[in-house]
């Protein structure tokens, strides 16, 4: 008996975290589709097919599924920049195929990007930690712009130069997500290419 006790021990564990990714994948969804706002504990609980009690065992609130799916987010997204760090290349090169790593990412995960970048909340702990989930992200991007200006020989203001990169990059990726489907956008791609090469040609 107590074999078969250890035996059900690791099934009990994956069920789990099957429920709670579940959770945070309905919740990403709902709140995507609907708004952070207007959707319940009891409303994800529904999606996903558990009971309240169930919902609070893994998570204690809206504010902390927001923060897992940041953490979701940015954690598949470091891993896919970190993957093109390790290619060969110049700097430049580096910081080109980070940039567009981000953008192909977030248009390809409108769902991960709407809750992580639009969902509006008020300044606070939730605020605070989701601006810290965010930071390793920002760090890669901004260390691959001072290994650029480095090897150009050029000065730079790095946190302004950083800050417009990510307006860009943000400003493009908001607006095929929200209105790609409607605005007859000529070339998609090419505006892509077109920005990238425009935001890392001073360090040519």
């Amino acid at each position: 008996m107590p074999a078969l006790a250890k035996s059900r021990e690791p099934s009990k564990r994956a069920s789990s975290l099957s429920l709670r990714e579940q959770i945070r994948s309905a919740a990403r969804d709902l709140f995507a589709r609907e708004g952070f706002e207007s959707v319940s504990m009891r409303r994800i609980g529904a999606a996903v097919g558990c009971s309240p009690m169930a919902m609070y065992r893994h998570y204690a609130n809206k504010e902390e599924l927001l923060v897992s799916i940041c953490e979701e987010t940015f954690g598949e997204m470091i891993r896919r920049i970190d993957a093109g760090r390790e290619k060969p290349g110049t700097p430049i090169e580096k910081l080109r195929r980070c940039i567009r790593t981000i953008i192909d990412f977030h248009l390809t995960h409108p769902n991960h990007y709407k809750v992580t970048f639009m969902t509006e909340i008020p300044p606070g702990p939730t605020a605070e930690r989701r601006l810290a989930v965010g930071q390793p992200a920002l760090d890669r991007l901004r260390r691959g712009i001072r290994e650029c200006a480095e090897a150009s020989g050029r000065e730079i203001d790095l946190e302004m130069t950083t800050q417009i990169v990510r307006v860009s990059m943000y400003g493009l990726v908001s607006a095929l997500i929200v209105t790609g489907k409607v605005y007859p956008w000529k070339d998609p791609e090419r505006l892509k290419t077109e920005l990238i090469a425009t935001v890392t040609r001073q360090f040519e």
